[in-house]
């Protein structure tokens, strides 16, 4: 009677190689057919099968367990060598088919700015004091990716000057930086749509603007591609201020933006040499008598960078054509080489210069020729003062030719200065009277002391200084330019991955 058992449960054991019976379900089907005959073995075999069970049920366990337990089954004789190799492979593939396939991240930022300002963007006079504050960005981000089916992103920031609000007031002040979803299409093409950082090339024309406490985002539609050595974006946006019934009136009151934006922009790395960029864009604004006519602009160019060693040269250029926001002909250009040096132990030197063509003032003239970079970041590039931003008012419509030398040496591991120098001069004739101005509109020096303690925490302490010229005064048109310019501060910047999961 019991042998007939036995041979019954015996029966059973064809579970084990079933591919329709779950892992576990095939070792309990085993586990019972031992030789009950033997009760000391059964329970022994028991004990191993609950250890086992344990394992496959439990996803912290690692497959190291797996053979451990496996090859204490296999040394007491209670399965074959080929039987625990049958569960290794069944086990491998059970683990691959339960890898986690999305992913949430929770990040913050937190950077409180105390700045001392006496020459910062304005000429100083006789009636002026310094000026001391604290400003502060916070942000809270989100993103959840699912494998390679789509991605979503959502940020929040609140921005403020320490004691600019009422602590008693109910008004609210958080607003939404980032709030984007990207379709993946395939393994290369994906679409985003939201509002989203645009950012291409040395961000020169399209930047994140970081450094501003705001940052800069987009309402767009972006398709993007991206393999091995060639990416690129086609980006799309139509503003509006509010849902309409009839017609696309668009005519912000408090500040000045496009009506229409569509970006290209290609990148082909062919080498570890030469990489070369190309972005092409129109932004178009609404004319002041016909809400439903635009004046486009048109920005076309590129860039070329090559990399030997420790040498790397670069050359852009750009052209602008169309028309200006005034509806007024525009043909404009710019252009920027600049060569780098990286030293063994020594500093990091780079040279170079940024040229805008300008129109000038003098009366007569027919066309736009004052070159605008765009939505880009000039703080990095024309002195930290930034004296000249705002083009092409900052320098009086007649361009700038600014040669730059930029230092950075390392001191420690996680200590860095660095020191810019920028002369400002003016491309093209500025008169006055009938007399043309010099164009030499002055000198900045900027100094950054970059400490990053821990991978999350950055600290910036940093100190310009300005001497500016006559010209700089005439062409900005207010200020005293016999002041010399100065400006400090000090920036705390915490950015650290609150949250992180990978899950099923």
């Amino acid at each position: 009677m019991l042998r007939h058992k036995y041979k019954y449960l015996c029966l059973f054991n064809i579970g084990l190689y079933a591919d329709t019976y779950p892992l576990a379900d095939r070792l309990y089907l085993y586990a019972i057919s031992v030789d009950i005959m033997h009760l000391s073995e059964f329970f022994h075999s028991l004990l191993i099968f609950c250890l086992l069970l344990f394992m496959v049920t439990n996803h912290q366990v690692k497959a190291q367990s797996t053979n451990d337990i496996l090859n204490v089954l296999t040394d007491n004789k209670t399965i074959t060598q080929q039987q625990a190799d049958s569960l290794r492979a069944t086990y491998a593939i059970g683990q691959q088919n339960t890898l986690p396939d999305k992913k949430l991240q929770i990040d913050f930022e937190l950077r409180p700015r105390s700045e001392y300002r006496n020459g910062y963007q304005q000429l100083r006079n006789d009636s002026v004091s310094g000026a001391f504050f604290t400003n502060q960005r916070s942000r809270l981000g989100l993103n959840y990716s699912h494998n390679d089916k789509f991605i979503l992103q959502f940020s929040l920031q609140d921005l403020r000057v320490w004691g600019q609000q009422d602590p008693r007031t109910t008004a609210a002040s958080v607003q939404v930086f980032e709030s984007w979803a990207e379709l993946m299409l395939s393994g290369r093409f994906s679409v985003r749509l939201g509002r989203q950082r645009l950012i291409y090339d040395n961000q020169r024309l399209f930047a994140e603007n970081d450094w501003r406490l705001s940052g800069a985002a987009h309402d767009a539609l972006n398709f993007r591609f991206q393999s091995s050595k060639v990416s690129g974006d086609l980006a799309f946006a139509f503003n509006q201020m509010g849902e309409r019934y009839f017609g696309t009136d668009y005519t912000p009151a408090t500040f000045n933006n496009y009506k229409f934006l569509v970006i290209n922009y290609i990148k082909y790395t062919p080498n570890k040499i030469i990489t070369l960029t190309v972005l092409n864009s129109s932004d178009g604004f609404q004319t002041g008598d016909d809400p439903e006519k635009m004046n486009f602009r048109y920005t076309l160019g590129g860039r070329i960078e090559a990399v030997s060693g420790s040498l790397y040269g670069t050359l852009s250029g750009y052209y602008q054509g169309g028309k200006n926001s005034s509806g007024e002909n525009l043909s404009a250009w710019y252009v920027q080489p600049e060569i780098r040096v990286t030293t063994s132990g020594g500093p990091v030197v780079r040279l170079g210069a940024e040229i805008f063509s300008g129109t000038g003032n003098l009366p007569g003239t027919s066309d736009d020729r004052s070159f605008v970079p765009l939505y880009g970041v000039a703080h990095r590039f024309n002195g930290s003062m930034d004296h000249i931003v705002r083009f092409p008012n900052d320098v009086g419509n007649a361009g700038l030719v600014n040669p730059y030398l930029f230092m950075v040496q390392s001191l420690f591991k996680k200590l860095e200065i660095r020191s810019d120098l920028h002369l400002f001069y003016l491309q093209t004739g500025y008169y006055e009277a009938d007399d043309k101005i010099p164009g030499y509109l002055g000198m900045e020096n900027d100094w950054l002391l970059t400490c990053r303690p821990h991978t999350s925490i950055k600290i910036d302490l940093g100190f310009s200084y300005m001497l500016p010229t006559e010209s700089l005064e005439k062409v900005k048109g207010s200020g005293d330019s016999s002041y010399n310019l100065f400006w400090g501060f000090l920036s705390l910047t915490f950015r650290p991955v609150l949250f992180s999961t990978k899950f099923k």
